[in-house]
């Protein structure tokens, strides 16, 4: 259909937007962390995007990213034997594309596993299947230790009835620490403060 659409943000919901361009209004389905990012544009905005005929309803749906390359990732998750453009958003909204390479690298399910909630046969399928496609994506810095990390500090964060998002946003902002408990610890103080 397009490649890309750029207009102004009209809405933001909980899994999608809708962007105003050319007269009409498209609801895009957008990962957390790029919502969250859409409340605060006032110009406008770019996103690149895949669509996808709803045969069910006869409509169009729309998955919208900020770069191409978390485009290419996304045609590269749903080229994966049995995992639908829903199942590609959730992978994406749970897991950094440089920790899904580095699971994919070391030929490690049970690290996707843990993180993004698909059953341990989907997450075999995309360690295989993935295998060579996602060179592209840099991993400067990343190691697999940091993603079995990352997933207990969100659980833990999760446990304690914070939402995803806020669990996620929460350990971004305190950056790296010296241990988990560290992390946890300085995300809960972040979170009190809101």
């Amino acid at each position: 259909m397009f490649g890309f659409i750029e207009g102004t943000v009209q809405h933001v919901g909980d899994r999608s937007a809708i962007i105003a361009a050319g007269g009409l209004g498209y609801p895009i389905t957008l990962v957390p962390k790029i919502l969250a990012s859409l409340t605060n544009i006032q110009g406008p905005v770019k996103l690149f995007v895949y669509s996808k005929m709803n045969p069910r309803e006869g409509t169009f749906d729309y998955y919208g990213f900020t770069k191409p390359d978390d485009l290419e990732l996304f045609k590269a998750l749903i080229s994966v034997s049995g995992l639908g453009p829903k199942t590609a958003m959730q992978v994406l909204s749970t897991v950094e594309p440089r920790h899904l390479k580095e699971a994919v690298a070391a030929e490690d399910p049970q690290a996707l596993r843990k993180i993004s909630g698909l059953g341990t046969k989907t997450c075999q399928r995309l360690v295989v299947e993935l295998a060579g496609k996602l060179d592209y994506i840099e991993t400067t810095g990343s190691d697999l230790g940091r993603l079995d990390e990352e997933a207990s500090a969100l659980e833990a964060l999760m446990a304690l009835g914070y939402t995803q998002t806020q669990a996620k946003d929460a350990l971004h902002d305190v950056g790296d620490a010296a241990d988990l408990s560290d992390r946890v610890r300085k995300a809960l103080q972040r979170l009190g403060k809101k």
